[in-house]
């Protein structure tokens, strides 16, 4: 199987390159920043610049999106998110007009869901963005048409723990925060453990809205006390000016949003045995930053 893999230098990116079966060839795609090492490897692709999307699928079994264009602004997200719709339009479209189609599945986030509050969030809810994904939601667009009427896979991931992305930002500075509003439900998954996920569900060419398995479902709260716990350190409740002062609104809708994620786990995910796996997971990931 030959896959075309869309930000292989990304967080998640990296993890799929390392986790990636030997049965299966990638093509890693870089946009603005190549890779440290064996760029000779890597494809430079630009998916807004794309013009002729069945010459650049050609000869691919599957596609695998990990990348979304990004904005540092409300307003640079909108409009990249409206370039990307554009480009992921012209990606099914010209997907469509081969001979042999590729697979598609992309990476997307659970904010597409909302703040659910309590209640376990399935596969089904309706799409109801919050924070990010209501600029972000724009560009899914089209692969999410596609993915409701079974022709490609999405994977809804939620908080993905590694040295990176999010978790350095909001864990890793001189405070922990612990965010008001309580509780706050967050699923979470290991980086390296999604990556070995998404390539089962590459080969198996699963279709629909996908929800991975968790490492463990928790409040905001019970998290922030376990990465104390790791970092040997209180959290610090933060107070509402304050969070006003440190985020823009979209920023604060993400770190607010309670989404209690469905993941066919039962109700063991938010148990005590999830939580040594949380532990045991923040205790290698501060081990490994030392």
């Amino acid at each position: 199987m030959k896959v075309l893999l869309v930000g292989g230098n990304g967080f998640v990116g990296r993890a799929l390159l390392n986790q990636k079966p030997t049965r299966i060839i990638a093509d890693p795609t870089y946009c603005h920043n190549p890779p440290s090492k064996n760029i000779d490897t890597w494809i430079q692709l630009d998916l807004l610049k794309i013009t002729d999307w069945s010459k650049t699928l050609n000869g691919y079994d599957a596609v695998l999106i990990c990348a979304r264009p990004k904005g540092a602004t409300l307003k640079q997200r909108d409009a990249i998110a409206k370039e990307t719709k554009t480009a992921l339009t012209a990606m099914m479209a010209g997907r469509l007009e081969m001979d042999n189609p590729p697979y598609v599945f992309a990476l997307h986030g659970t904010l597409s869901y909302g703040d659910c509050g309590q209640e376990i969030v399935e596969n089904t809810q309706i799409y109801n963005p919050t924070g990010y994904a209501t600029s972000y939601g724009i560009g899914e667009e089209p692969l999410r048409h596609e993915a409701e009427k079974g022709m490609i896979g999405i994977m809804r991931a939620p908080w993905i723990l590694g040295n990176g992305s999010w978790f350095n930002a909001l864990y890793c500075s001189n405070e922990i925060p612990l965010f008001p509003g309580q509780p706050i439900w967050m699923a979470v998954v290991e980086v390296n453990d999604l990556a070995t996920e998404i390539w089962h569900h590459i080969e198996r060419k699963t279709t629909g809205i996908i929800h991975p398995q968790l490492l463990v479902r928790t409040t905001q709260e019970r998290f922030a006390i376990a990465v104390g716990h790791a970092r040997l350190t209180q959290p610090v409740r933060m107070k509402k000016w304050r969070m006003l002062r440190l985020y823009d609104k979209q920023t604060r809708q993400s770190v607010l949003a309670s989404i209690r994620l469905a993941s066919g786990q039962g109700m063991d995910i938010e148990g005590d045995e999830a939580h040594r796996s949380l532990d045991g997971t923040l205790q290698s990931l501060f081990a490994g930053r030392s």
